[in-house]
């Protein structure tokens, strides 16, 4: 009788539908979770911080109206570069950055120029002009120092000028194949031992020969 009870019993039946619905939500959650952990892996094996797919070119470089003064520097500098994507998988996504002209290899910014956002899918490359002037970065251009102006003015006399360009970019790195998940990334690209041989007196000089830059990999 008692047994009947317990297999006829409303309570009882409720308690085992009860139990039977946590089971299956627990395996489902279960489920769920793995495969989200299994697709972050994934994803993080193949755009993760220790992955570069970006790779930078610096194409041509040219000089022009170079004048500077004790309290003044006016010039406009030119350059080409090609960005590109070695991945076969990842789509490179790189958000509007600005661009430096450093003096030598310090920390001396001698120009600014803002870049347009660029986005690069696999094995493929954009190739951009990207001009610095007193226009660029809305007009906020750096402030040389005094020192700087002098040993500028000397190497103008010397014929020869030496710099390097430097970037901060934020990118994100995504793959078709997985919604556009993926992961963002900060790169700091830089284009080292420039060099410019100005063209007699005038103030202009190029550089022809390309290059490829430094994209060390982010932190």
């Amino acid at each position: 009788m008692a047994t009947s009870w317990c297999k006829d019993s409303p309570i009882l039946n409720k308690v085992r539908g009860c139990i039977l619905l946590v089971v299956i939500v627990v395996t489902l959650a279960t489920a769920i979770g793995f495969t989200l952990w299994f697709i972050g892996s994934y994803v993080d094996s193949k755009s993760g911080p220790q992955t570069q797919p970006l790779v930078l070119r610096l194409d041509a470089f040219s000089l022009s109206n170079f004048e500077v003064s004790n309290s003044s520097l006016s010039a406009g500098w030119d350059a080409k570069m090609t960005f590109g994507n070695q991945n076969n998988g990842l789509t490179v996504t790189l958000y509007p950055f600005e661009s430096f002209v450093y003096y030598k290899e310090g920390e001396d910014a001698l120009s600014c120029a803002l870049v347009d956002a660029m986005h690069i899918p696999p094995r493929k490359q954009k190739t951009v002009q990207i001009k610095f002037d007193s226009t660029g970065c809305g007009g906020d251009q750096p402030f040389i120092e005094d020192r700087v102006l002098k040993e500028l003015s000397e190497d103008r006399k010397s014929g020869y000028l030496n710099f390097s360009m430097k970037m901060h970019i934020d990118a994100s790195y995504s793959m078709r194949e997985l919604l556009g998940m993926g992961t963002q990334v900060s790169l700091n690209p830089n284009c080292t031992n420039l060099k410019v041989e100005f063209a007699a007196a005038k103030g202009e000089g190029k550089i022809f020969r390309g290059r490829k830059c430094s994209v060390p990999l982010p932190n």
